[in-house]
């Protein structure tokens, strides 16, 4: 369909620890505490992240996170991804899982 994805899936806890401090701030609370929907953008607690489990995927398409709906990438994930299992997570469209959180 000449749509062109490309991402990242599985993340070892110290990669989500990692991002949790550039996404959410430095501190043990900003870390282990601070809602997810609060973080920019939006990173999981460690040890909640369906990363971590090897059961998402944020995806992009030419290089940058889908992060329209309109895309034509994203279009194209609505359409097609859960043929492959792969459900959105509704307040991040680049975030794809085998459960849509």
């Amino acid at each position: 369909d000449g749509i062109v994805l490309s991402g990242s899936g599985y993340r070892s806890t110290t990669r989500q620890i990692e991002l949790r401090r550039v996404h959410c701030g430095p501190s043990d609370w900003d870390i282990w505490y601070r809602p997810a929907s609060t973080c920019s953008p939006p990173t999981a607690v460690p040890g909640r992240s369906l990363h971590e489990k090897g059961r998402a995927i944020d995806f992009t398409s030419g290089g940058r996170a889908i992060t329209s709906r309109s895309s034509a990438a994203f279009r194209w994930l609505a359409d097609h991804a859960a043929t492959y299992g792969f459900f959105n997570l509704p307040s991040e469209p680049w975030h794809w899982s085998t459960t849509g959180h």
